[in-house]
């Protein structure tokens, strides 16, 4: 009779599913502004929001801009800002995938297995052949075979 109790949870009905895992949104804002930082949001926010959440003006022209995760907002001066992606090593600290044809040397360095040697190959590779259009277009560079490509292609991205 125990058992029976135990196996049906004792009249309880069975624990809910958990709730979907959130992806937070990073985007990092610099320059002359009153809180510089890494903020995170639940989804992608609009530029006046990120400049709201720093203390900065917002800007009206630019305003409505989605910002997607690992961008970089940089206050120039007085309403104007540059748009572009965090560094490579914040990128990767932050659980964010490279864009594999845009790295940097010094962004793929920061890769499990990349050195500076390594990294300045894949950068010729790119600029020998054009973008890169699969992940595993990475074998092709000499001193990466498949265990060193499966062990960095979940840090990477090609958009």
């Amino acid at each position: 009779m125990v058992l029976w109790g135990w196996r049906w949870h004792f009249g309880f009905p069975p624990a809910t599913p958990p709730a979907r895992t959130l992806n937070p949104v990073f985007v990092e804002v610099s320059g002359n502004i009153p809180r510089p930082g890494v903020y995170t949001f639940p989804e992608p926010p609009t530029l006046s929001a990120v400049l709201a959440q720093a203390g900065a003006a917002t800007l009206s022209e630019k305003g409505e801009t989605k910002l997607s995760s690992g961008a970089r907002v940089e206050i120039a001066g007085e309403g104007q800002c540059r748009l572009g992606r965090m560094q490579g090593p914040q990128l990767l600290t932050l659980g964010l995938a490279l864009n594999l044809n845009n790295a940097t040397a010094g962004d793929l360095d920061g890769l499990p297995g990349i050195g500076p040697v390594l990294a300045q190959r894949i950068i010729e590779y790119r600029h020998k052949n054009g973008p890169f259009k699969r992940i595993d277009e990475l074998e092709k560079v000499s001193g990466i075979g498949k265990k060193k490509l499966d062990k960095i292609k979940s840090y990477l991205i090609i958009n």
